[in-house]
């Protein structure tokens, strides 16, 4: 077996067995394990049309630890081998539930690609690690007034809570047009528990993390 391969090989048990209970976990007694800083940019192409998401995760410190426990110690950080493998094992297995993204224009979803560009980075300061990566949109589009983007990033089970960084968590990139604007709201976690109906908790099919997602609403200038 190649390095690369040994590498994949030490790291795939751990993370499959650790995202197969995240996402399998029930509803009823489903609650954050582990919690992530998010930054996220909304990509536009030369025409002025959103083509890709680009999204950071910056996990906690015990989820950083268990991520990189077999992994090679290097005099700082760790080794990039491993870190890659990691990287592609984390896509590999989020691509199933769109790597828990989801944009929407005109409340239509949109159809998203592979992810690309990711990668794994260890923090030697804060003792985390982070994925970068970037979510591709099939079809990109404008987002007007009458059809405005919606982007939302979540654990259907709601294992892990993903919440965005309070420095720069929203960015418009590319070629933007003039008079583009991003908003977000973010729900209050204890009224969404409070008026949350039983269903949430019993039906595995509720989605019950998209309650708690930041939504962040992009708008172009008709004409743009």
């Amino acid at each position: 077996m190649s390095g690369r391969g040994k590498v994949k090989a030490g790291i795939a048990a751990a993370f499959i067995a650790f995202a197969a209970w995240c996402l399998s976990a029930p509803p009823a007694t489903a609650h954050p394990h582990v919690w992530i800083d998010m930054r996220t940019e909304l990509i536009f192409d030369d025409q002025g049309r959103i083509e890709a998401v680009g999204i950071v995760w910056t996990f906690d410190e015990f989820y950083s630890a268990f991520a990189m426990e077999g992994a090679s110690r290097m005099e700082k950080g760790y080794d990039e081998e491993w870190l890659a493998g990691l990287a592609e094992i984390n896509l590999q297995n989020l691509a199933e539930w769109d790597y828990f993204t989801e944009l929407t224009f005109g409340g239509e979803t949109a159809a998203l690609g592979t992810a690309l560009d990711g990668k794994s980075a260890w923090d030697d300061e804060t003792g985390r690690l982070s994925l970068s990566f970037r979510v591709p949109v099939e079809t990109p589009q404008l987002p007007t007034a009458a059809s405005a983007a919606k982007l939302r990033v979540y654990d259907p089970s709601y294992y892990i809570s993903i919440d965005y960084e309070k420095a720069d968590p929203v960015r418009l990139t590319g070629k933007v047009p003039e008079g583009c604007d991003a908003k977000s709201e973010t729900p209050n976690v204890e009224n969404v528990w409070i008026g949350l109906p039983e269903t949430a908790f019993t039906d595995p099919d509720s989605r019950l993390g998209a309650n708690f997602a930041t939504i962040v609403t992009v708008t172009c200038p008709p004409g743009s």
